[in-house]
């Protein structure tokens, strides 16, 4: 049990990712302060964004123009966890609950469990917005938790394939009490083969980083995913950068994808 507990408390930083890292300890946690995009990320200069309308005939409500993740309730979405510090292994359950529509798109609700023996059951919520554009929570990570903000938004897949760098700021409450600022920087890195435990994908990476500085004290947190058609998030590297070293915590890496059978 112990060796699962401290897999736990090394993944706890992976939760920035939707269907990558483990649930926060408090419970519930939210994509976004507003239920709109404006603002939530600043685009580069030049960058343009696809605007598209939410498709109804698969039964997901992601928009054409966002990165491959299908989302429709009942999907699930089963990862196996490894932390690198010392191996501990764990199981990683995602279910889609609930799919609510809100001015600019929709508020997807994630059930969130993590085993083996009892599972620990947590719920988060994500943002699929109408332009394509994705808002995911960030939980608390490395005790730091966001009061304000639109969470880490992903650019719509144009954004995305550009391999532009997008950035935001968030910001963050220390476990000390402390308000400080994280900068955020979200970076497509282009398609690449990848094969895990539920088969081999052409997947798309996207790589964010999360910069937080206490002091003369400065933290990297950063997180590779990559994300096939049809499937959504297949594998996640987190990293640690502090003291000049990085260091991989965590990989996580898909079992098994679900879909909720039409008409059920």
């Amino acid at each position: 049990m112990i060796r699962y507990r401290s897999a736990r408390a090394v993944l706890a930083g992976a939760a920035v990712v939707a269907l990558a890292g483990c649930g926060s300890a408090a419970g519930t946690s939210s994509a976004a302060s507003s239920s709109s995009p404006a603002g939530a990320a600043s685009s580069p200069a030049g960058a343009t964004s696809v605007t598209a309308t939410p498709t109804a005939t698969t039964g997901s409500i992601v928009a054409p123009g966002s990165i491959p993740f299908p989302v429709a309730v009942g999907n699930t979405w089963v990862y196996q966890v490894v932390a690198s510090i010392n191996n501990a292994h764990a199981l990683d359950t995602k279910k889609v609950l609930d799919v609510t529509a809100v001015p600019g798109g929709n508020r997807v609700t994630m059930s969130d469990s993590i085993g083996p023996g009892t599972p620990v059951t947590t719920q988060q919520h994500y943002l699929f917005f109408d332009n394509g554009q994705i808002g995911f929570p960030v939980n608390e990570t490395h005790g730091v938790s966001v009061v304000s903000g639109n969470g880490v938004i992903w650019p719509d897949a144009a954004g995305v394939a550009s391999g532009r760098p997008y950035h935001s700021v968030l910001k963050i409450k220390l476990g000390s009490g402390e308000f400080q600022t994280a900068n955020v920087t979200v970076q497509g890195g282009g398609t690449q083969p990848v094969v895990v435990p539920a088969g081999a994908y052409q997947a798309t990476l996207v790589t964010m980083s999360i910069v937080t500085k206490v002091g003369s004290f400065t933290s990297v947190s950063m997180l590779k995913v990559w994300t096939a058609p049809g499937t959504g998030p297949v594998k996640t590297e987190q990293f640690l950068k502090a003291g000049g070293k990085t260091q991989l915590t965590a990989t996580t890496t898909l079992i098994s994808f679900t879909k909720q059978a039409a008409g059920s």
